[in-house]
Parts: structure tokens; sequence; C-alpha cells
């Protein structure tokens, strides 16, 4: 039996938006069970199932409405976290655990800030430096990830960087994502790419996961673009460990 998972940065499209129905209508057509939305309105997803937050504040100021990370599942979700840790730059990240066709899945969504993040918000007129709050977030969600036993761990969003080949994070910083997953978590969308762009949202999955297919999202849309990102999905098993 195959779950099948869906990520997408939607660009703050709102349920009133002209994109919004295409969106609806390309992540439905995968009829996933599990949904990670990023710069997203928080109703976007309010029908059929059960969608759980980060906080609203984000480090921009509060604009009602929109999150920067939204998970949804068919099923109720519990054990939810809309922190994670104090220390990271607040309002991008949010899991729970829910329900599937292959039993209990657990789920973190990030949405690790990009390289000219401020987080005005909570830092006030501290000066910051460029990756210096992507920086902050990966060391946060590495203690996250380094304690988490859960199996079927799922952990997607926008991570904000390209993995390998076409990067532009500095070396460090590519080091501390792969650090952050491994060894127990895989990156399975790490070589994704849609019309010779490379993915900066991705998914990552435990080892108790098969990977049945992934693919990406189209972003576009006649002759406009539904979002600046395009999306990505996978169709996931449960692989039978010895």
């Amino acid at each position: 039996m195959s779950l099948s998972i869906v990520n997408w940065n939607v660009q703050y499209a709102t349920p009133r938006s002209w994109r919004t129905p295409e969106i609806l209508s390309r992540i439905d057509r995968r009829e996933p069970e599990i949904v990670c939305l990023t710069e997203t309105h928080d109703e976007l997803l309010a029908r059929g199932g059960y969608a759980i937050c980060s906080r609203e504040d984000y480090g921009y100021g509060v604009q009602k409405y929109r999150r920067k990370v939204l998970l949804w599942s068919r099923e109720p979700w519990e054990q939810v976290d809309d922190l994670g840790m104090d220390s990271m730059p607040p309002g991008r990240f949010v899991s729970g655990v829910t329900q599937t066709s292959v039993g209990e899945v657990a789920v973190v969504g990030i949405c690790i800030p990009w390289s000219g993040s401020r987080a005005e918000a909570r830092r006030g007129a501290e000066r910051r430096r460029r990756w210096q709050d992507h920086e902050e977030y990966l060391a946060g969600l590495s203690e996250i990830l380094g304690r988490v036993e859960a199996r079927r761990l799922i952990v997607m969003g926008d991570f904000n960087q390209r993995i390998g080949q076409g990067s532009r994070a500095p070396r460090a910083l590519r080091l501390a994502l792969q650090e952050a997953f491994e060894p127990n978590l895989r990156i399975v969308t790490a070589d994704l790419a849609f019309q010779g762009r490379k993915s900066i949202d991705h998914i990552a999955l435990s080892g108790d996961w098969a990977v049945d297919s992934v693919d990406a999202i189209s972003n576009i849309h006649g002759d406009r673009k539904l979002s600046d990102h395009f999306g990505v999905a996978a169709d996931v098993s449960v692989r039978q460990l010895g």
C-alpha cells in the first residue's frame, strides 16, 4: 500500500486568489493523504481534512491568515508542536502525528529562512548577517531531529537550499543541512528538478520508508505562474525491515 504526499510553497495564495483553484486541482490529482504547504493561507486547505499551522509571527510583523508552514491530513492530528525550539527563528515549524492508510505517521513541516531573512520582531534592531537565521534554524532543527525516535517520520517543507550541484549556500551550511538529516533521514528530492531548476522544497524520510516515485508538480498555468516554486510529490510505502 502506498502513501501519497505533496509539498508546495504556494507564495501566499489565498482562498480567493485566481491561482488557488488550479493549485488545489493539481494537489487533488495526487490524492494525497498528507500535504505540506509553505508560505500559505491558513484556510487554503480547510475542506475535507485537518490542518495544523506554525505560529503566525514569523519575524516580519503579523499578517492575518498568513502562515509559513501548514500541514494537512485526512485524519486528525495529535502531539502537535508549533514551536520546535525557542532558539529557532519563530513561526517556521509545526509537527504532529496522524493516522494514514499505512498506520501512524509523524510529520515535521519546516520553512528554513532564506539567506536574507531577518526576524526583526524577535530580535529588535540587532544587525543580522546574511544566512544567520538560516544557520540558527538548522542548529535547532538538528537538535530536534537528533532526538526524534519516531518511526515512519516525514520531514518536508521549504529548505531554501538546493542539494548538491547548484547550491548557493555557503559550504558550512550545506554541511549543516546534511548533518541535520543524516544518518536517520534521507532527502529523497535532492536531485529533483523542473524545467532545469533544482528544487529547494524537499521531502526527507526515515529509513523505514521505501520510495515508489518522486516527481514535480508544474507551477506553470498558460502564460502565468501559480507560484514562484514548483511543487514536489512522492508516493512512499512502508519498508519491511528485517
